[in-house]
């Protein structure tokens, strides 16, 4: 064990903060117990970039993990070990004297419409505090302080009084209460929403700060508000998943759901549990894994069936259906779509005035009969449904209606008569909407749309579809 955490620990840690990028393998607790041992003979040295990466896990300087004599001492120009005649603190600081202070700062400014003078009077506030403290704790508040900025977000739309609690709260985790608690929650969702209307590089950033912040008043947090925190920490895992997969980065999805999936069953939060489940099987049927995406979606319609969320109900019959689609099964996809009308019909009569599933209802549901329709080779069935959903699409879920749209311009590319005046007129609706929101998914399917139409390029209405792309730059 290495600064208090276990090799298995600091592998979970680095693959969270840099998850693999595609055909790379994870850090394994094996690579740690390798850097660990150098230089004996059984160990590996570490790169300048692992060494700074294993840095900023154990929060110390990167030098800090080389075990080199140190010959300082012998040196008439360098400084004696005991510096308190500096001035500087040889005990950690208390920063109670710089908390009031920083405090009022974010409760007089905007955080993020401060102007210069107001952003170099915290700098020099800041700059004074750490001149009297230790590197290492000024380390460990600089952690905290990235924790106060990643949480920028929740003091909008805050009094005074309640910027300030928030703020204690951060730089003193056992100050968390439920409020703290729901303010954070505002800002994910405020994400969410975000991300249906832009796109996922909008919130990916927030997300992942919002992520660490919750991770770091867990460790203080006890009974009921843990099992919040823990549920509020797993919604983040899973949001920063499914961010990962509009993204194509489907490695670091496979993560971020995991550390969900695990958060929530911990937190016995079984509605959050079914619905991580749901974005699991989307993953593995997107990745043509169908069969895997069975089972998720087989267990997560389990664990919906436990309670009274209908539209969730309705959302794992969806996936299941896509799933079995994607396997060729058609009786079994057409007899979950059907539990997923039946669950939608019992949504209106539903007290639950929320639910993970907020986004899936008729239109979507109709969207997605369409594809399994296409998919089996029913045309004329796929194309009356596909007409029908971009009608009932919210325009606020702009990628939704954006796939709803290119389901469409498939369906009128297929056939023994492609319709190509329309399809290229009903492909540029859906390219306006990317130019929103820039979902990589929803770009794939652009791109695979219009290498359909090539053989017609020279058409009028093909050349103002590409042109529109090119605008868009969406071409590639």
């Amino acid at each position: 064990m290495a600064h208090g955490l276990t090799q298995q620990q600091v592998a979970d840690r680095w693959n969270e903060l840099w998850p693999a990028a595609d055909n790379n393998r994870p850090v394994t607790y094996k690579h740690i117990s390798y850097w660990e041992a150098w230089p004996s003979t059984t160990g590996r040295a570490p790169s300048a970039d692992a060494l700074n990466k294993l840095a900023r896990i154990y929060a110390c300087g990167a030098s800090d993990l080389l075990d080199g004599e140190d010959h300082t001492g012998l040196d008439a120009n360098s400084s004696p070990a005991d510096a308190s005649h500096l001035g500087i603190a040889t005990a950690p600081t208390p920063p109670d004297d710089a908390i009031p202070r920083v405090n009022a700062f974010i409760a007089n400014n905007d955080p993020l419409n401060a102007d210069q003078s107001s952003y170099h009077r915290l700098v020099e506030e800041l700059i004074e505090w750490a001149c009297r403290m230790r590197r290492r704790d000024v380390l460990q508040w600089l952690s905290w302080a990235s924790a106060s900025a990643a949480a920028a977000p929740i003091f909008e739309h805050l009094d005074v009084g309640e910027r300030e609690r928030t703020t204690l709260a951060i730089a003193s985790p056992r100050r968390v209460d439920n409020a703290v608690v729901e303010h954070i929650e505002a800002v994910l969702w405020r994400c969410m929403r975000q991300d249906d209307a832009l796109g996922p590089q909008a919130v990916l950033d927030t997300t992942l700060a919002q992520r660490n912040l919750v991770r770091t008043l867990l460790p203080d947090a006890a009974g009921p508000l843990r099992d919040r925190l823990l549920s509020l920490y797993a919604n983040l895992s899973r949001f920063a998943g499914w961010l990962s997969f509009d993204l194509n980065n489907y490695e670091a999805a496979s993560i971020y759901y995991e550390s969900a999936r695990q958060a929530a069953h911990e937190a016995h939060d079984t509605e959050l549990g079914a619905f991580v489940l749901c974005n699991m099987s989307h993953l593995a049927t997107w990745r043509g894994q169908p069969r895997i995406g069975i089972d998720h979606a087989v267990a997560a319609q389990g664990w919906a069936g436990q309670t009274e969320d209908a539209r969730l109900q309705a959302y794992t019959a969806d996936v299941t259906a896509r799933a079995y689609t994607a396997d060729g099964n058609a009786r079994a996809a057409f007899t979950a779509l059907d539990l997923a009308r039946r669950s939608l019909d019992r949504v209106t009569s539903d007290p639950r005035p929320t639910s993970h599933a907020y986004f899936y209802d008729v239109g979507l549901f109709t969207s997605i009969k369409s594809d399994c329709h296409r998919r089996f080779g029913q045309l004329r069935e796929s194309t009356q449904l596909a007409e029908a959903a971009v009608r009932q699409i919210d325009p606020s879920y702009a990628r939704n209606l954006a796939f709803a749209i290119i389901d469409l311009g498939e369906c009128q590319l297929s056939g023994g008569r492609p319709d190509i005046d329309a399809a290229s007129s009903t492909i540029r609706e859906a390219a306006r909407l990317a130019s929103q929101n820039r979902s990589v998914r929803l770009v794939d399917r652009l791109r695979s749309c219009w290498r359909r139409l090539e053989p017609w390029q020279h058409e009028p209405t093909a050349l103002a579809l590409r042109d529109e792309l090119a605008s868009y730059r969406l071409l590639g």
